[in-house]
Order: structure tokens, then C-alpha cells, then sequence
């Protein structure tokens, strides 16, 4: 690998804020899946697409060391609340979920790098070659298409689109819940 694993924490602590379990644990989750596929450097390999399975500090790891962000389409964020992502070459159709296994904790004041450190790959993460079904629209680059919702006139890329009785319409207008709820400005 390109960067020593000091390296990589840094970058993801100076991208996350502060140095946390979740910055540990996360670069070292990356840096196992980058070694699996011989890739010696996250941001110069486009074909790796990171499926994180929760919204902490893991995900902001997997941006700063496997490189990967939202805005290329090549994070994707499944909110399952663990300390797993999956690891996904497009180029080679390979995908690997690395999960935390590890149960324990640092003493309150301990050092967290020492700490995680000092617990071997094996003891710490289960990795299992997994299968993922991401079709055209899922993957990185421009827009593959893009519609207006007939009834709100918003503009929905990439297959998000419902078809119901005739409409082009968009998730929310379709009926599915939004996260938001309209108010007065």
C-alpha cells in the first residue's frame, strides 16, 4: 500500500474531526479490503465502490482512505447500524463485507490506536466474498437519466422514478414517506 496505516488514520481523523474508535476500526477496515484487491491507493482506483452499513464514523473513514465518496456514486450508505461495509470492484465483479467482530472496548483515558492495534485482523473483522447486485443506475458517472414528476415538477435521476397509473412521478409523490415535512418559510 501506498500510505503506512499512521498515514491513512491521519487523513481519516483530519477528515472526520477527532480520532475515535470508529476512525480506527474504519481504517483498518479499508486498508484490509484495499490489500484483498491489490489496490494501493483508494483515490486512484475507480472501479471500488463502498457499501457502509452505518451513518458514524465508520463512513467518514471509507471517504478519506478507500476513497470513496457520495458525490461519485461510489459510497453508498445502508443505514443497518453495524460496523460492516462491503467492498465492491467493478472491474473485476468481486465484492467482499468486512464486519467488526470485536466486542471490546477501550478503558476510559486508553490509548484507542495501541488498543486496536493490538487485536489481530482475524480477531477483529469477519471478511466473507459476497455477491452485489448494482444495476446501471447505481454505478459511478453522469446521470444515466433524468425526469420531471408530474405532479411536483422535480427533477429525479436515475431510475428513482415511479410509474403509477400513467404518471411519471417521483418516490415521495408516488407515496413513499419522505424524510421531511413541508412547513411555512
Amino acid at each position: 500500500m501506498r500510505r503506512t496505516f499512521e498515514e491513512d488514520l491521519e487523513r481519516a481523523v483530519a477528515y472526520h474531526g477527532h480520532l475515535c474508535g470508529g476512525q480506527v476500526i474504519g481504517t483498518r477496515m479499508a486498508r484490509l479490503a484495499l490489500a484483498h484487491f491489490g489496490i494501493e491507493a483508494g483515490e486512484d482506483y475507480r472501479d471500488l465502490v463502498v457499501m457502509v452499513e452505518a451513518d458514524r464514523c465508520l463512513a467518514d473513514a471509507m471517504v478519506s482512505v478507500a476513497g470513496c465518496g457520495v458525490g461519485r456514486r461510489r459510497l453508498k450508505l445502508y443505514d443497518y447500524g453495524k460496523m460492516a461495509a462491503t467492498f465492491y470492484d467493478i472491474a473485476t465483479g468481486r465484492a467482499v463485507r468486512v464486519c467488526s467482530i470485536n466486542e471490546a472496548r477501550p478503558e476510559e483515558g486508553e490509548d484507542l490506536v495501541a488498543f486496536y492495534q493490538a487485536i489481530p485482523d482475524d480477531r477483529m473483522f469477519a471478511v466473507k466474498a459476497v455477491e452485489v447486485d448494482l444495476g446501471p443506475f447505481d454505478l459511478p458517472g453522469k446521470p444515466l437519466r433524468r425526469v420531471r414528476c408530474e405532479a411536483c415538477g422535480e427533477t429525479v435521476m436515475d431510475g428513482r422514478d415511479k410509474e403509477v397509473a400513467g404518471r411519471t412521478l417521483c418516490k415521495v409523490c408516488a407515496g413513499e414517506p419522505a424524510y421531511y415535512r413541508e412547513v411555512e418559510l
